[in-house]
C-alpha cells in the first residue's frame, strides 16, 4: 500500500508508492478518501497523463462532474478541462487565471457543491505559480466564541460572480447562465465524513449573508475573511510536472501566485468530483 506522508503543516500531505493505475482499486481508494478527508488536500508526484487517464484516475474520489464552461471542456473528455493560465503580454489571459489569485472554494455557486477539485500539471513555468491553501477547520476554530455564536445557523447567497469579488468572472453562454442561478449555503458547514465544522467562505463568489443588511453583512464577511488570510493556516505547494493535487472543497480555500515570467506555459488538465449539499 502507498503511504501518506504529512506536510506537518496547516493541512496537506504526500502519497508516496502510489501506482497510478491502481487508484481505483477499493483498499487504495479508501485510504486516499482517508487522507483527503484528514489532511484536505493529497499531493501524487507522476509523469504527465492523457485526459483520459485524469478522468480515470479521478474516480477513485468519486464521480467526476462535467465542466460547466463549455469553452474548457477537454474535447471528447466533458469531465475534463483544461485550465491555460499563461500569462500573454497582449493581456488576453484567461478570466478565470486572474480570479485564482484570490483566494476561493470551487464550485459554491451550485446547489451542491463539488466535494473535491483534482488538478494535474502539465506543463509549467520555470519557477513561481505556486497554489496556496487554507484551511478552513482552522479558521473557524480561531474564531472568537463571541463570533461564532453570531454566525451559528447563518446562510449566505452565492452567485457567479458579486460586486464584492476583485475581478469579474468569464462570460457566460445563455444555456451556462441558466444553469447557474444564485444559490443559499450555510457560512459554517460540518464534514461530512470527520464531523468538523468549517467556515464555509468564497470571496470570489459569496455575495451577502441572509438577513443582514449590505453594510453589515459586508463588514461580518470581511472580519472573516481576515481570519482566512493569516499564514498559520496555509500550506503552499510549489508544483513539479506531473504532480496530481487534490484538495476537499468542503473545508478549503485556495488560490495561485500569479508571478511566473510572461509567455511561460502553465496548463493544467482539472476535474471536479461530484459532492453533497452544504449542512
Amino acid at each position: 500500500m502507498p503511504e501518506v506522508v504529512s506536510s506537518n503543516g496547516a493541512l496537506g500531505a504526500r502519497i508516496e508508492g502510489l501506482d497510478r493505475a491502481t487508484a481505483n482499486e477499493p483498499a487504495t481508494a479508501a485510504l486516499l478518501n482517508q487522507a483527503l478527508a484528514e489532511h484536505l488536500l493529497v499531493v501524487v508526484p507522476g509523469a504527465p497523463m492523457t485526459p483520459e487517464e485524469t478522468r480515470d484516475f479521478a474516480r477513485a474520489f468519486g464521480k467526476p462532474q462535467t465542466q460547466l464552461l463549455r469553452y474548457k471542456r477537454s474535447g471528447a473528455v466533458p469531465e475534463v478541462s483544461v485550465m491555460v493560465s499563461t500569462l500573454m503580454a497582449d493581456g488576453t489571459t484567461d478570466k478565470t487565471a486572474i480570479r485564482a489569485e484570490d483566494w476561493h472554494t470551487d464550485d459554491s455557486y451550485f446547489a451542491t457543491p463539488a466535494k473535491a477539485t483534482l488538478l494535474h500539471s502539465i506543463e509549467i513555468p520555470s519557477h513561481g505559480g505556486a497554489t496556496w491553501f487554507c484551511n478552513m477547520h482552522s479558521v473557524y476554530e480561531a474564531l472568537p466564541e463571541a463570533t461564532k455564536k453570531r454566525i451559528e445557523g447563518r446562510r449566505a447567497i452565492h452567485g457567479y460572480d458579486t460586486p464584492r469579488a476583485r475581478n469579474r468572472p468569464s462570460p457566460r453562454t445563455p444555456e451556462e447562465i441558466a444553469e447557474t442561478p444564485d444559490v443559499e449555503h450555510p457560512l459554517v458547514r460540518t464534514h461530512p465524513v470527520t464531523g468538523r465544522k468549517a467556515l464555509y467562505l468564497n470571496p470570489n463568489r459569496l455575495d451577502r449573508i441572509v438577513g443582514l443588511e449590505r453594510a453589515e453583512s459586508d463588514a461580518l464577511l470581511d472580519d472573516l475573511a481576515d481570519e482566512a488570510r493569516k499564514p498559520k493556516h496555509h500550506f503552499g505547494h510549489v508544483w513539479q510536472v506531473g504532480d496530481i493535487v487534490v484538495w476537499d472543497n468542503r473545508a478549503t480555500m485556495h488560490r495561485v501566485m500569479i508571478d511566473y515570467p510572461l509567455g511561460e506555459k502553465r496548463i493544467m488538465q482539472r476535474v471536479l468530483i461530484e459532492g453533497d449539499r452544504p449542512v
